[in-house]
């Protein structure tokens, strides 16, 4: 028989090792942020509607470990009806198709009954993904109201950040604490054919995913929409209404409507923009122009830049990012498409041949790389995207890269680093 003094001691000693180990391993409740906790408070002005400052929404760590927000309008004669807060990995962030906030769904909401002026949420860091990789992302909105003589008056507010959730419309995220890899998605925009609207859709080309950005009703008349073109300092995009000639213009950075800056000549089917000047290529005539523009975007000077051979009918063209080549794509004599460069400074074209589908419309993205997005053969229903080597004119399919939407892209420009 074994002795039973034995077994209680040898079932004492193995409690003691995991006891032990337990120890061996200390639980971080800081979860990586206790060196920020000297950083002090973010605070963000809580932007209602377009411009009016309802107050402010301040980030910061505690001393027991927690991530606040703290929505606050006792400077204003705004009151808090709803929150709604996001704070957790960015990938998680809830969004729809088309990258506008999805903020019934996230994870911190409250209705504020009475409304209230200031309110506070923590969060435990340990919650949180870890400070290293990759730290968390911030979105702070609210609803906000205030009295009037006659009725209530109620906006949607949002906690101004470093990043927008689209390119049109409200709504800012922070990453804060955030490793993010600078330049990680290669951006395009593409226009496509409508009878009535133009549409915008954001081609993120890094991860084979398309989203429509925005649908727009322009101007007076039904028509196509082509010549796009965007400049990556001003976030602005041309575009040209092909029936009537005008160039239209749209701040993706506000929620503002589009504008006319003014009419062309002749047919723009193609442009691009460099350094204060939008290049386009008028197709009656096949001639390269720079328009120019005053301070308020409206057209300066349109000036005569050089003739393209007559043999070539272009279908695309885009300024490579050193300002100094602009690649032209087209049909030469009705044959076999051509990748044409032509030098600014020198004045003078050289072609490569391409075996690329017609209807082929091309960008740089951010990254340096010339893309193409070709349509399929089954009445554009698809399309595929490949990076061009202007050294060789070769075309490397990328990965996974269908696109799928109702009508083919009318032009193509390059698009914001992000």
């Amino acid at each position: 028989m074994k002795n039973p003094v034995a077994l209680i001691f040898a079932a004492l000693l193995m409690t003691s090792c995991v006891k032990q180990n337990t120890l061996e391993e200390p639980f971080d409740r800081w979860n990586g942020y206790g060196r920020y906790l000297k950083m002090g408070e973010q605070t963000h002005i809580l932007w209602a509607g377009k411009h009016i400052n309802a107050g402010t929404a301040t980030y910061g760590i505690d001393n027991n470990a927690n991530f606040y927000v703290t929505y606050d309008c006792s400077s204003t004669d705004w009151s808090i009806k709803e929150t709604h807060l996001f704070a957790g990995d960015k990938k998680y962030l809830p969004k729809n198709r088309c990258a506008q906030p999805r903020v019934n769904r996230f994870p911190y909401s409250a209705v504020h009954q009475p409304r209230v002026k200031t309110y506070t949420y923590r969060i435990p860091l340990v919650s949180l993904p870890p400070a290293e990789e990759p730290g968390f992302a911030v979105a702070a909105q609210c609803v906000v109201y205030r009295s009037t003589k006659c009725d209530g008056h109620e906006k949607v507010a949002w906690a101004e950040g470093d990043f927008k959730f689209s390119d049109k419309g409200l709504g800012w995220y922070d990453v804060f604490y955030y490793n993010q890899i600078a330049n990680q998605f290669t951006i395009l925009y593409g226009l496509s054919y409508a009878n009535d609207s133009l549409r915008l859709y954001h081609l993120d080309v890094t991860n084979g995913t398309v989203d429509l950005t925005f649908t727009e009703y322009v101007g007076n008349s039904a028509g196509a929409y082509d010549g796009a073109a965007y400049d990556i300092e001003s976030g602005i995009l041309f575009f040209v209404k092909v029936n009537t000639h005008e160039l239209w213009l749209n701040d993706l950075d506000d929620e503002d409507s589009s504008f006319m800056a003014g009419s062309l000549s002749g047919d723009v089917f193609s442009a691009a923009y460099q350094d204060g000047l939008l290049y386009y290529v008028d197709a009656d005539m096949n001639t390269i122009h720079g328009i120019t523009f005053n301070n308020d975007w409206s057209m300066n000077s349109d000036i005569l830049l050089d003739t393209i051979p007559n043999s070539i009918n272009v279908n695309d063209i885009a300024m490579a990012p050193d300002g100094e080549h602009l690649f032209i794509l087209g049909d030469v004599n009705s044959g076999g498409t051509e990748l044409i460069s032509w030098d600014l400074a020198t004045e003078t074209f050289c072609s490569m041949s391409v075996e690329i589908n017609n209807g082929a419309q091309i960008a740089f993205g951010n990254d340096g790389v010339l893309y193409a997005i070709v349509p399929g053969e089954n009445d554009g229903e698809y399309s595929f995207a490949y990076s061009i080597d202007t050294d060789s004119g070769v075309l490397l399919p990328i990965e996974d890269s269908v696109i799928m939407i109702e009508d083919p892209f009318s032009d193509l420009s390059g698009g914001p680093a992000q």
